[in-house]
């Protein structure tokens, strides 16, 4: 939990309690009124506070008022004794961390996937597929991870992705679907279409294979449609035609080049295989086309044909691919 987080949650917890003072409460005041998230977020801290009767009890005793009652009857001396700033502590801890367990698990049933109203779908060195509550489909990536809002319910069906993934989905005109990814995040109502983010997270492609979509990020947003490419970098998106099938190829398993140039290649290479994140090229400009295709290849299947189509070397060294003459 970030620091201003936990500030944050010290001030309700202090609110609820009767303990806040006057600038602390102008503090929280703000952060209620930033947002619709922050005022909803107050408000179920309120009713998960009312709900717990354990705390409700605890606040109507008075613990010193009750011991000094107790001295008066058995005969005691009363004695003026100052509270040490252990024991004052100790008192505002008995309240503090009940309340805090309260918004802890509220926040892991808010935002943690398994905990509550959230699961997780993730894969490791495999390509996986999983078919959601709404009967859409979605295929991922290896390496990557989807969290979703439990049965889909609610105005959207809200998702999230880190990595890649193809979606084929479930028409709902009632129910959008949306799925946000880094910085960005895509509104469709049914349709199919690949969703990649790079391993920095500052650069997402969108690829549309069927229907329409809406790509958004900041206060960017622009219309995809069935044979566009979309890129959003830093914020800004750009779109173009779709030349081919190789942004699935990693679900599908096959590469396929029509008259394909040399750069064209090298980036289905680099989305393609994992073995290459940079490339370095000191060949000569090639004029040379390529058309073949390729059925679940290794690197070297491909680097072969290619060494032998466009006579330059490819060779790999420490996941950077070196082509030259």
């Amino acid at each position: 939990m970030k620091e201003m987080d936990k500030h944050i949650d010290e001030l309700i917890v202090k609110s609820l309690t009767n303990d806040v003072l006057p600038e602390e409460k102008v503090t929280l005041d703000e952060w209620v009124n930033q947002s619709d998230d922050n005022a909803c977020y107050f408000e179920q801290m309120i009713k998960v506070w009312k709900r717990s009767e354990g705390l409700k009890a605890f606040r109507c005793v008075d613990v010193m008022s009750d011991f000094e009652q107790f001295k008066a009857k058995v005969g005691m001396t009363p004695k003026v004794v100052k509270h040490s700033f252990r024991r004052s502590f100790m008192r505002i801890a008995a309240v503090m961390i009940p309340a805090m367990v309260l918004i802890a698990a509220y926040s892991l049933y808010q935002n943690v996937p398994g905990f509550g109203k959230w699961e997780a779908f993730a894969t490791s060195d495999e390509v996986e597929s999983i078919v959601l509550a709404d009967a859409s489909e979605v295929s991922l990536n290896k390496n990557s991870s989807l969290v979703y809002q439990k049965g889909l319910s609610g105005k959207e069906r809200s998702l999230k992705l880190n990595g890649e993934g193809y979606f084929k989905v479930a028409k709902n005109p009632e129910q959008p679907f949306v799925v946000k990814v880094g910085n960005a995040q895509v509104k469709v109502l049914g349709t199919e279409f690949n969703l990649d983010e790079n391993k920095d997270g500052d650069r997402i492609v969108l690829a549309v294979t069927e229907g329409r979509v809406l790509f958004s990020s900041d206060n960017n947003q622009m219309e995809v449609i069935a044979g566009e490419r979309a890129v959003c970098s830093n914020g800004v998106i750009s779109k173009e035609p779709l030349t081919s099938s190789n942004c699935i190829a990693w679900k599908t398993g096959q590469i396929v080049f029509d008259k394909a140039s040399l750069d064209e290649v090298v980036e289905t290479i680099v989305d393609h295989f994992n073995e290459v994140t940079v490339v370095e090229n000191t060949s000569k400009d090639s004029d040379l086309f390529i058309t073949t295709r390729f059925d679940n290849p290794s690197l070297e299947d491909v680097l072969v044909e290619l060494r032998i189509h466009f006579m330059k070397k490819f060779e790999i060294n420490d996941n950077k691919l070196i082509i030259s003459d």
